[in-house]
């Protein structure tokens, strides 16, 4: 019984993480679309260091 709930809080606890890792990633994306909308919208473009 007690090996059940650590297996449970384990698998709990990474599909969290994996949720919240996801989430981030998702707005990261999103904010990123966003950004590039504006600069279309607006006709200017920021420079990167990577040149993109």
């Amino acid at each position: 019984m007690e090996t059940l709930g650590i297996v449970l809080a384990t698998i709990v606890s990474v599909g969290l993480g994996g949720f919240v890792a996801w989430m981030f990633i998702w707005a990261a994306r999103k904010d990123g679309a966003e950004d590039k909308a504006v600069q279309r919208r607006l006709g200017w473009y920021r420079r990167t260091r990577l040149g993109r």
